[in-house]
């Protein structure tokens, strides 16, 4: 029935977004009934099981969150002296600031695993400055999305360990071999990402900017340099959820590890940067705060598409595990015989699936252990099986129509998401599918 109520769900949310034209908030909610219907009698028990998860994630909020969090970043002009700078500094590249955009989801996926997370950081800053350069609002969008997956294709992320616990001892599959492995694989991700930037940019007929438009650094610095403390607002929540600050105040007695694992990016990335922005944009909000308060009153529909959306696509994902889609999925995957090659597609194909509907981490715990185990017994390194199915696990953020990371970037780049859909499944999904089987294969070597 999971597999059934995978269908029922992306089925009712395409339909009625796309050939009926219903919003996407109003699609996703009717496709969360339908999908806890497909349990029958557990109807009710499923629903509510699938509100209370989604009322629970920190997503639902964040969501929203970075809604208000555009309001007064656009109402201080900080983005726009932010903007300046970077123009200063990239705009003489063609597409400069969405190769900056990819590079920063790459850097935040190195430390942070969260798709959402990179999402939401990233996309707060270059979202409005691929705008300004005259990138359209969903291809700025779509990007961000579909870089979101970097979390999951870089070490170290936890969706990684999830494998390395499950797969069986016997495989001789370390830690260590792992992330240098995964290093060259994301590394390919990478490369792919800077080069749908150049064709995007060649085909949309983006042009470096004219030089004497672009401010000279010193000056621009001179001018905005206190825009440049946005970047606090991303700093300390990823210095305080990683590395050796995270780890000296978890093993701190008057802290600890428990209240130390409760702190979450995504939830305060956009609470510092809306109270950095209104300590830095004081003078310009001044006299001004009726104006303002408009401003987020206006954006009241957004706060709504963005938190039904979010939440829709949480709860079901939730009555999808439990209706036990990625075991059925596995099973299946387990009864075919095929020649190598397009058994392995097929196990990348399934995996891009079940992540659909469930993150990286549910998507590891579910199908992650049974790939692996059968690439190996296929004769591919298990080292290597690990980073091709973390590859495929990589696309939650960019699968549509449940990924948390479409909702997010099209909220900050006031985009309909159904725009969104086609262009990351053409980019996103179905080319990292083919890189993670022409790595499974090793006709990209990593080294195992």
């Amino acid at each position: 029935m999971g597999i059934v109520a995978l269908a029922v769900f992306i089925t009712i949310t395409v339909v009625l977004n796309f050939p009926l034209r219903r919003p996407i908030a109003e699609s996703l909610l009717v496709a969360l009934i339908g999908t806890a219907l497909v349990g029958g009698t557990r109807f009710f028990e499923l629903l509510g099981l699938g509100v209370v998860e989604a009322l629970d994630n920190d997503v639902t909020f964040a969501g929203m969150a970075f809604v208000f969090m555009g309001v007064i970043v656009q109402q201080t002009g900080l983005i726009e002296r932010l903007i300046t700078i970077f123009n200063s500094m990239f705009g003489r590249l063609r597409g400069g600031a969405a190769h900056v955009s990819t590079a920063g989801s790459a850097a935040i996926g190195l430390v942070a695993g969260s798709t959402a997370g990179n999402a939401a950081t990233v996309g707060a800053v270059t979202i409005p400055w691929m705008k300004e350069n005259g990138w359209s609002p969903a291809r700025a969008a779509t990007l961000v999305a579909g870089n979101s997956g970097l979390g999951v294709s870089l070490p170290p992320n936890s969706t990684m360990f999830i494998i390395l616990a499950a797969i069986p001892a016997g495989l001789g599959v370390s830690g260590a071999d792992v992330y240098v492995s995964l290093l060259v694989t994301g590394a390919y991700a990478v490369v792919y990402r800077m080069i749908v930037v150049w064709i995007w940019a060649r085909r949309d007929g983006l042009e470096p900017a004219d030089a004497s438009e672009i401010m000279r650094l010193p000056q621009a610095l001179r001018r905005g340099w206190s825009s440049t403390l946005i970047f606090l607002g991303i700093l300390i929540p990823v210095v305080l959820t990683f590395g050796p600050l995270y780890d000296w105040l978890s093993a701190s007695q008057r802290v600890g590890e428990e209240p130390m694992g409760e702190i979450s990016i995504i939830v305060w990335v956009p609470i510092l940067i809306s109270v950095i922005a209104l300590i830095e944009g004081r003078k310009r909000l001044s006299g001004r705060w009726r104006e303002t308060a408009r401003a987020v009153r206006d954006e009241a529909p957004q706060f709504a598409t963005v938190g039904i959306s979010l939440f829709s696509a949480l709860a079901a994902s939730t009555i999808m595990s439990e209706l036990g889609v990625g075991d059925q999925l596995s099973a299946a995957l387990e009864s075919v015989h095929l020649p190598v090659p397009l058994l392995v597609l097929l196990i990348c194909a399934a995996i891009v699936v079940v992540a659909t509907p469930l993150s990286s981490t549910a998507t590891a715990a579910a199908i992650g252990a049974p790939a692996v185990i059968a690439m190996d017994s296929m004769g591919i390194p298990a080292v290597v099986a690990v980073c091709a199915v973390l590859l495929c696990t990589s696309t939650e953020g960019a699968s549509p129509p449940v990924g948390a990371p479409i909702y997010l970037a099209s909220s900050l780049a006031k985009v309909e998401p159904r725009r969104m859909f086609v262009p990351l499944i053409l980019w996103f999904v179905v080319p990292v599918i083919l890189l993670a089987w022409v790595v499974a294969l090793g006709i990209l070597p990593i080294p195992h």
